[in-house]
């Protein structure tokens, strides 16, 4: 029966948690807090009247303490909290009816987060299959996006541990709910398709499966081509490497047509997005310049070859005005490539010679080496 007494409480809980809940919402997080745990005291000795209805309050209490903490940059306060908060909803699991589950789901993703982002990546990854196991077992149309989120958070951190089936399974969950939400009326998450499907090429292709590689780079070419017509700035770097790639896997599997042919598209836009920004993209142009001489140079066709050697030369000339210390080097290192595979004039490593010693790294050791054994080679017999 009521008395008094537990009028008064329950009075006193709905005063607490509604002064609690707009000092919070006001950002006032010391006043909050203290009020939040005078309201834990009070809902838990109101616990005896009603297990699940105060035990549901209590939950929402000890969230609201964690979400505090998390505001306050406090995450392991803020997992204690929302740990306690998981305790009490499992031991209410019994009566499924005034049980929500989506709030427990909430709570495992919350601490996977919190955990993320302090880079402890298996904890986060154990929180967040705990709330997948969840959201599961829930309506897929009601909470897909909850879903598709962890699915994304998971991919980052499974890649980071280097865990290749995990980071796979969970972009091809994401990529599940990503064709869901793709209608034939609007583009509204096209690019999160395309830019997933690219992610996933790319992940087989650092983990050596080419072919699988290939045709998943296809997919995503075809939906970022298809978004470069309508929006042409914000695609072309992706596209660009999405070729380059292609010309990697096409040359590796002796497709050369193909592979010089995805080569010289994936350039083109690199160039474009050079001439605009060096700093950032001239690196990228370098890198096919070197890959197409490297390839001419394999198929004796040594006019191509040197024709994109020069072409690197150049540009590596050009970037060492910007960035003296990331490129000498390898202009250096180009120069000297220079006489070893197409017979040019051993003058040129006075050249390199005079940009080597201007380091002192251990790397000049070698080039210096090298520079040697070449004039040592190319000394005329008498």
């Amino acid at each position: 029966m009521y008395n008094l007494e537990t009028i008064i409480e329950e009075l006193m809980e709905e005063s607490l948690r509604n002064s609690a809940k707009s000092y919070l919402s006001r950002g006032q997080f010391d006043i909050a807090k203290e009020l939040y745990f005078k309201l834990l005291k009070v809902q838990k000795r109101l616990l005896v009247l009603d297990k699940d209805y105060y035990g549901s309050l209590v939950v929402k209490t000890l969230n609201s303490l964690a979400q505090i903490y998390k505001e306050e940059n406090s995450y392991t306060l803020a997992i204690k909290y929302y740990k306690h908060a998981i305790f009490i909803m499992e031991k209410m699991l019994n009566n499924d009816e005034r049980t929500d589950f989506s709030i427990l789901a909430q709570n495992y993703t919350s601490i996977g987060n919190l955990y993320r982002v302090e880079y402890k990546y298996e904890e986060a990854e154990y929180f967040y299959d705990k709330a997948l196991s969840i959201y599961n077992g829930l309506s897929f149309d009601k909470y897909k996006m909850e879903i598709l989120s962890i699915y994304n958070y998971l991919s980052i951190i499974c890649d980071e541990q280097n865990k290749f089936k995990e980071t796979k399974d969970a972009y091809m969950g994401a990529l599940n709910i990503y064709q869901s939400l793709v209608t034939d009326e609007s583009d509204d998450y096209q690019s999160e398709l395309a830019m997933t499907l690219y992610k996933l090429a790319s992940l087989y292709f650092r983990h050596n499966r080419v072919n699988k590689a290939g045709e998943v780079y296809i997919l995503a070419l075809e939906i970022l081509l298809y978004l470069h017509q309508k929006e042409p700035i914000g695609y072309r770097a992706t596209i660009a490497s999405t070729f380059y790639h292609l010309g990697k896997i096409y040359t590796t599997q002796h497709e050369y047509v193909d592979g010089l042919s995805a080569y010289r598209a994936s350039l083109n836009y690199y160039i474009e997005l050079a001439d605009e920004n060096l700093l950032d993209y001239g690196s990228y142009v370098a890198m096919i310049f070197k890959d197409l001489a490297s390839y001419y140079l394999s198929q004796n066709k040594m006019d191509m070859a040197e024709y994109f050697h020069f072409k690197l030369v150049n540009l590596y000339k050009e970037l060492t005005l910007y960035n003296e210390y990331k490129y000498s080097l390898k202009l250096a290192s180009t120069i000297i490539d220079g006489v070893r595979f197409y017979g040019q004039h051993t003058l040129s490593l006075y050249e390199a010679e005079i940009i080597i010693q201007s380091y002192m790294t251990e790397d000049i050791d070698d080039l210096l080496e090298e520079i040697e054994c070449l004039r040592y080679e190319k000394i005329p017999v008498c």
